[in-house]
C-alpha cells in the first residue's frame, strides 16, 4: 500500500524530531500532531515557496537536508540534535498561520490560495522561538538559528549581523538552506 507524501513526511519528522532524544520532545510532538503543520502551506501566494497542502512540513524536510548537506562539508560547530531541531522548527510562526482564500463563488482562489490570519503577530524567528521554547529548552545555537534565518529579509538583521555572526557562525549556512529549499526545492514539484 502506498503510503502519501503527507504521511510519508509527517513519520519522517517525528522520527528525526524523536531522535534528538531531548527532555520535552514527547511533549513538542504530542504538541505539533494537533496542529496543521503537516497539512499547512509554507506561503501564501503560487509564485512562493510550498503553497500547497503539507508545503510546510515538506519545507521543514528540505531545509533539514539542505542543511545536512553543509554540516558534512563544512565544520560548523553544531551537533547533530541542534540542527535537526533548528531546521524542522525554525518556521512553527506559520502553524495556524494560513487559511483558504475562497472566492465568492466558495472555489479557492487560483492566484493567492491562502491568505494570513494572525492572532498573535509577535516576528518571524521570534515566535518559532518561543513556541519550541514552550515545549523543550533550546540551546543557543538552535535559538539564534530559528531567530535569524531570515538574515537581510528581517529588518533588524543589520543591526545585529556582527553580534550573531560571533555567536553563531553557522548562521550564514542557514540561511544558504533554508534560501535552497525555498527558491529551488519547494518549488520544484511545480515545475
Amino acid at each position: 500500500m502506498k503510503v502519501p507524501k503527507l504521511e510519508k513526511n509527517k513519520e519522517k519528522i517525528v522520527e528525526l524530531l524523536t531522535l534528538t532524544g531531548r527532555q520535552g520532545i514527547d511533549t513538542l510532538v504530542d504538541w505539533l500532531m494537533t496542529t496543521d503543520f503537516f497539512t499547512a502551506p509554507a506561503s501564501t501566494r503560487l509564485d512562493f515557496h510550498g503553497c500547497e497542502a503539507g508545503g510546510l512540513a515538506q519545507h521543514a524536510l528540505n531545509v533539514y537536508e539542505a542543511f545536512e548537506m553543509k554540516a558534512s562539508q563544512y565544520d560548523l560547530g553544531l551537533r547533530e540534535d541542534e540542527r535537526t531541531i533548528a531546521s524542522l522548527c525554525h518556521d512553527f510562526c506559520k502553524i495556524g498561520l494560513y487559511v483558504p482564500n475562497r472566492l465568492k463563488s466558495g472555489a479557492l482562489s487560483e492566484a493567492k490560495p491562502y491568505v494570513v490570519q494572525d492572532d498573535f503577530p509577535l516576528g518571524h524567528g521570534e515566535k518559532s522561538v518561543l513556541i519550541v521554547s514552550r515545549h523543550i529548552e533550546l540551546t543557543n545555537n538552535e535559538a539564534l538559528l530559528m531567530r535569524w534565518h531570515m538574515e537581510h529579509y528581517d529588518a533588524e538583521w543589520e543591526n545585529y549581523k556582527e553580534r550573531v555572526e560571533r555567536a553563531c557562525p553557522a548562521i550564514h549556512a542557514f540561511h544558504a538552506a533554508d534560501m535552497e529549499a525555498s527558491k529551488y526545492l519547494d518549488v520544484k514539484l511545480r515545475r
